[in-house]
């Protein structure tokens, strides 16, 4: 199986929460949504933020003010040199890892996930999100990486599992923030493998033709399978 790079991220995983299943779904949750974990570094506030709020988020990465302002100019040149996409998109694993080597490696509990769509449903996606008539400009980066068929990089034992998530504003929905598990573990052949994420990928689909449902009320996005992979710091 191919599958095409949604791009690399740097994730903190979150405790389950309250609303979540706890027969389902495991205490520790690793997601390719922001809904659910908070992803590095946060470009709206490096870019847009105001100085107290840079001043805050430099104290919660725990980095100097010098860091801190070295950390704004790595991400900036490589925002300009496309390596780095809007709004938390590494290109590759290598820069994910350089990344977080830099700026990071004081924190505990991060990681390094890549995130595929299998090849045959990229159309679909490209298409969903009307990407061939956007001008370049205004593409999310993980338009651009899909529209150029990169290739994740990727190894059986990096495979986490998949994930059911769907597309909006440069960002994903998780079927765990809309509570599908409850649903999946009714209407479709769902399980969990024991990295937490859904063991293969007719499952996934299967998933997916629920939560596309329109009756169902979930955001009004295309919901796909995407691949998860995790690698070393």
């Amino acid at each position: 199986m191919n599958y095409i790079s949604g791009g690399y991220y740097i994730v903190s995983p979150i405790k389950r929460d309250d609303y979540m299943d706890k027969t389902i779904l495991p205490e520790t949750i690793l997601s390719a949504s922001e809904c659910l974990c908070d992803f590095y570094p946060e470009v709206n506030i490096l870019w847009g933020g105001s100085a107290k709020n840079k001043k805050s988020y430099a104290k919660e990465l725990k980095l100097s003010k010098e860091k801190f302002v070295q950390m704004e100019k790595w991400v900036e040149e490589n925002f300009e040199q496309k390596k780095n996409q809007f709004p938390q998109l590494f290109t590759t694993v290598n820069l994910a890892k350089e990344f977080s080597k830099m700026f990071l490696s004081h924190m505990n509990d991060i990681r390094i996930i890549g995130i595929g769509l299998p090849e045959n449903l990229v159309e679909e996606f490209l298409e969903e999100e009307e990407t061939l008539t956007k001008p370049d400009n205004e593409r999310y980066g993980i338009e651009t990486l899909l529209l150029n068929k990169t290739k994740l990089e990727t190894e059986v034992t990096l495979i986490k599992g998949y994930e059911v998530l769907g597309f909006e504003f440069g960002k994903f929905h998780s079927y765990i923030c809309n509570s599908l598990e409850k649903d999946y573990k009714k209407e479709c052949s769902f399980s969990l493998n024991e990295n937490g994420f859904i063991s293969t990928l007719d499952m996934a689909l299967d998933c997916c033709i629920y939560s596309n449902d329109e009756e169902l009320g979930t955001e009004p996005v295309l919901w796909l399978p995407w691949v998860i992979c995790e690698y070393e710091l």
